[in-house]
């Protein structure tokens, strides 16, 4: 009898731990949905090391989830947009921020707070942060004040992508503080974050909105032939998705490519077919270009490319301007509009270099482009 119990009570024992394994083995699989093949994307699939850097290279692709506000039928209803009742989503524009973190923080913080804030009725999706976080890259008390403000999108889980400017890593390239309080580590887990180059120097993101998808790819200051290459790389992979590119230098103030704005236009932009927008901030001011460009070389247009500059920093302190972008789907126009939460005005320059309407291609980036395999 004695042996008939100690049987019974084993036999619960393993049942126990059994069914305690197959819990946590399914709670682990539910991080990565999708069957074997689509987790081997989702995870990490190459990394390596650069023969001039002692720095590990990371690039991992992970299948996309909805980013709040996705797919919704009401179209955006706001002050900013009055009058217009065909804009489907927004993208939110963080200019350069190092004046506030380094004697304004209240300021920052309340950017920020706005966009929450606002955050349904403007239907937001993303927001860009275009590089000088700080403007002191060797005070600690900025890069804390920096992570305060960020904070507040991370905790109301906004999705935005986040660069360096030459302000956040100074003439040797230190980019110490940046690894510390905004490297990888502070955004893999999130479900838009698409993957990583040199601990967060690099990274892109993966955003559905209204059923489009998209790819935000962002580059840090310092940027190179490794640099140029993994983010070729990268949109050859995601080229059946509108790419909207950001960095800290491209444009300068009157609307002209800087030397690595030209760069980048030759290397990265004119290769690839799925580039229609690239920002930047670095210069002050706020300045525009449109170039056409002919993929097949037929002597047509095939696409244009919208480039960007937003820069208020030097505009008493900044005063907190940031930028809205609103995407009319149907009508293939983004208007752009931008806002002070801090003294409540919608230009800080001329209206018309602050406040505009471009006519852009919506449509689903084309599928053709070189060879290999692609991850929606």
């Amino acid at each position: 009898m004695r042996r008939n119990n100690w049987r019974d009570f084993l036999a619960l024992k393993i049942l126990i731990v059994f069914f305690f394994v197959i819990c946590v083995i399914s709670g682990l699989l539910s991080l990565f949905p999708g069957n074997h093949a689509e987790r081997n994307a989702q995870m990490v699939t190459a990394e390596r090391h650069m023969s001039d850097s002692k720095r590990i290279h990371h690039v991992f692709f992970k299948k996309p989830e909805l980013t709040p506000n996705a797919n919704q039928e009401p179209k955006v209803a706001h002050k900013l947009f009055k009058g217009i009742h065909t804009i489907d989503f927004t993208f939110g524009v963080l200019p350069d921020t190092q004046y506030y973190s380094r004697s304004h923080p209240d300021i920052f913080k309340r950017m920020n707070h706005w966009f929450v804030s606002n955050r349904d009725s403007l239907k937001l999706n993303y927001i860009f942060h275009l590089g000088d976080i700080v403007n002191n890259y060797d005070q600690p008390y900025q890069w804390k004040a920096a992570d305060k403000a960020m904070n507040i999108l991370d905790e109301a889980k906004v999705p935005y992508g986040i660069i360096t400017g030459n302000h956040d890593v100074g003439f040797q390239k230190n980019y110490r503080s940046f690894d510390r309080y905004f490297g990888e580590e502070r955004y893999m887990w999130n479900p838009w974050y698409g993957g990583s180059y040199d601990n967060n120097k690099g990274h892109f993101d993966l955003i559905n909105a209204n059923g489009q998808n998209y790819i935000m790819l962002g580059m840090g200051w310092g940027i190179g032939g490794q640099e140029i290459a993994w983010m070729n790389h990268v949109l050859n992979v995601y080229r059946n998705r509108i790419a909207i590119l950001f960095v800290h230098d491209y444009l300068g103030s009157y609307g002209k490519r800087t030397a690595q704005g030209q760069m980048l236009f030759e290397k990265v932009v004119l290769p690839n077919r799925n580039v229609r927008m690239v920002m930047n901030g670095h210069s002050y001011g706020a300045a525009r270009r449109v170039d056409t460009v002919d993929d097949n070389r037929d002597g047509k247009p095939d696409r244009k490319v919208m480039q960007i500059l937003s820069d208020y920093q030097s505009v008493k302190g900044g005063q907190g301007y940031i930028r809205i972008m609103g995407f009319d789907l149907s009508h293939d126009k983004v208007y752009v509009r931008t806002f002070s939460p801090q003294v409540n005005r919608t230009h800080a320059f001329k209206k018309n270099k602050d406040n505009f309407t471009f006519s852009l291609d919506l449509d689903q980036a084309p599928k053709k482009g070189k060879k290999g395999k692609v991850h929606q």
